[in-house]
């Protein structure tokens, strides 16, 4: 890709339903070599004239007009501390659009796309997860590691975004405390985000994973202690792209399974495109929403627990009656 034109990628975004399998862009910056998921991805561009912003963010470039629209453009060279070696004129630009925000990020070379399965995508250490680090996994791609940038913890701390995580009214009643919540998602920022909303709400029967086989492992063993799916969860809250299981295999293999399939299982994702909610659809997902609206995480989940609890009731109506 020495010349990289405008080239639009999420036309190649086909991937099948519940395969497990990922895209990923790789691009160097500085002498570091990154991934970036390409269903984050708008287009690629050559290097644009950059409108300088007073006040910004010292990773912020400025903004440059594409079409119709102003894009905010940040430089991961100065975000990374990493020096480029290269002039203005000759770096790339990465345009990515995830949670309804479209952003520019400035690379040096954008190399390819490669298919690859999420099982080839392992979760860092905690020792980065809890030093807000930016890399959120690491990438196995034809015998290198490829380090994975968390984008949605830089543009919030470009942002200097804080998200709000007070508590929502239980306006339906719904027993929270009573209800087991499990959530999975690899993004740090994201997890405790959600975490905290949750808990502050009255959710406080959470378990939280990092990667979606985690969360597989768990529900399974449970399952296999307890014998029953209430045991398990009230409802499953999942982020689509995550290391080696990804949303959409997790919520394949719960719906699959005849004695977790009653489960409710809510997809959150940064990138909640007509292709994904589609594939969302086809794997059986309950609801599907968006990752900035932290609010309708909670009035979601209160939808979905107190549907399940009163198919459960009628259900033991019918069996009484039936008696």
């Amino acid at each position: 890709m020495a010349n990289v034109g405008n080239i639009l990628l999420e036309k190649d975004i086909l991937l099948e339903s519940g395969t497990n399998e990922v895209e990923v862009l790789v691009f160097g910056v500085g002498g570091y070599t990154f991934g970036i998921n390409v269903a984050k991805v708008r287009e690629v561009l050559p290097s644009q004239t950059i409108t300088a912003l007073p006040k910004s963010h010292a990773s912020v470039t400025g903004c440059f007009r594409l079409r119709d629209r102003v894009i905010p453009c940040v430089s991961l060279h100065r975000h990374l501390e990493e020096e480029s070696g290269r002039k203005d004129d000759e770096v790339t630009i990465i345009l990515t659009e995830f949670n309804q925000f479209q952003i520019g990020f400035v690379v040096d070379v954008v190399e390819r796309i490669h298919r690859i399965s999420w099982d080839r995508v392992m979760a860092v250490p905690s020792v980065l997860t809890n030093s807000n680090s930016p890399v959120t996994a690491v990438a196995n791609i034809e015998d290198r590691l490829v380090t994975m940038l968390d984008f949605e913890m830089i543009a919030d701390q470009v942002s200097e975004q804080e998200r709000m995580t007070d508590a929502v009214p239980n306006s339906h009643g719904v027993p929270r405390d009573t209800a087991r919540i499990l959530l999975a998602d690899d993004s740090a920022t994201v997890r405790k985000a959600a975490a905290k909303i949750l808990r502050n709400s009255g959710y406080t029967d959470l378990k939280l994973f990092e990667d979606g086989e985690k969360a597989w492992n768990w529900i399974r063993q449970k399952l296999h202690e307890t014998g029953t799916a209430d045991e398990v969860a009230s409802l499953v809250i999942s982020d689509v792209e995550m290391p080696r299981i990804d949303g959409f295999r997790l919520t394949k293999n719960i719906k699959s399974d005849p004695q977790l399939c009653d489960i409710p299982v809510m997809l959150y994702s940064s990138i909640l495109t007509p292709e994904n909610l589609k594939k969302g659809e086809f794997v059986k997902a309950d609801a599907q929403i968006t990752k900035p609206e932290l609010t309708r995480i909670v009035k979601k989940a209160d939808e979905l627990i107190l549907a399940r609890r009163t198919t459960q009731t009628l259900e033991l109506e019918t069996v009484g009656v039936s008696a």
